[in-house]
């Protein structure tokens, strides 16, 4: 399998891991605060990465050299981005949520023509860009309103998650521009200066003073710190350093699709015609942009 089939495999099940880390924070919401659940989800997700990089490379090391990479990923790329997510999803459903995300490659196309040399906007990509941002619209748009299970969906909860993924965008600029040689250790110091923030936070400044045991224990915590934290991120990192920023922001499209999956298989959200209309012509949109780097 060559670079590029790779890299669509390693974006289809990045796309997949995080569609369902919605459904996760909506699960974990019946128990947690939004910051509590940033913080267990990091605690889980940094042990188990530190163990995956020992037992694959016998060695763990961050180069504190590296300190403002580390210091703006944790921070731009993951811990205000998952609050102003997991803040937002308080009012808003699972899939609602994961089809926000994908205003994410508006702001990267953007940014990345302005930051990296290499990646220039050009008509057909902006052109493929736009019908799949489109594509999103048709699927929320169902008999004149927009997909949620109550109508008080309000703008700021909106605002917030559209914040998480322009953020995202931020730190996929920086990460292409700045980027590592080795996409475990980037991920290991990035997640572990973001555990260290939200540790902080969790033992002298939350008020709610959760059971650490249970929480650490919880089953959605687990999932949301093993699969969409640990492992998510060294996937993340392996795609931005090998394909640049565009090509990952093209998962944004997909998030709302296993997004609306998996809130329909777990959490019975309804299911509408426009779903499949939408997904054509996000895939439309996607193939069109995508096919001048191929």
């Amino acid at each position: 399998m060559n670079l590029f089939k790779t890299n669509w495999f390693l974006l289809i099940l990045l796309s997949a891991i995080w569609g369902g880390a919605f459904t996760l924070n909506k699960l974990a919401l019946d128990l947690y605060t939004p910051e509590v659940i940033v913080a267990g989800r990091l605690i889980t997700g940094s042990i188990f990465l530190i163990l995956l990089v020992y037992l694959i490379y016998k060695r763990f090391s961050i180069s504190f050299s590296q300190l403002n990479y580390y210091l703006f990923m944790s921070l731009v790329g993951i811990v205000i981005p998952f609050i102003a997510i997991i803040n937002g999803q308080r009012n808003i459903d699972s899939a609602m949520a994961g089809i926000l995300m994908a205003t994410m490659p508006i702001s990267t196309i953007i940014l990345s023509h302005f930051f990296l040399a290499d990646e220039k906007m050009n008509q057909r990509k902006f052109i493929g860009f736009i019908i799949s941002f489109f594509g999103v619209f048709i699927l929320i748009y169902r008999d004149g309103l927009f997909v949620s299970n109550s109508i008080s969906l309000t703008l700021e909860s909106q605002l917030l998650v559209i914040l998480g993924s322009t953020l995202y965008s931020f730190a996929a600029i920086y990460g292409k521009k700045y980027k590592m040689t080795n996409p475990v250790n980037a991920s290991t110091g990035t997640i572990l200066f973001a555990t260290f923030f939200m540790t902080v936070y969790l033992l002298f400044i939350d008020n709610t003073k959760p059971d650490i045991s249970m929480l650490l224990l919880d089953k959605n915590i687990l999932l949301l710190g093993i699969l969409c934290t640990a492992i998510a991120t060294v996937i993340y990192f392996q795609i931005l350093q090998t394909s640049g920023a565009s090509f990952l922001s093209i998962m944004n499209f997909l998030i709302p699709l296993w997004a609306i999956l998996f809130g329909i298989i777990i959490l019975n959200d309804s299911f509408s015609w426009n779903y499949i209309f939408g997904l054509f012509v996000i895939l439309f949109g996607i193939k069109l942009a995508n096919s001048s780097s191929e």
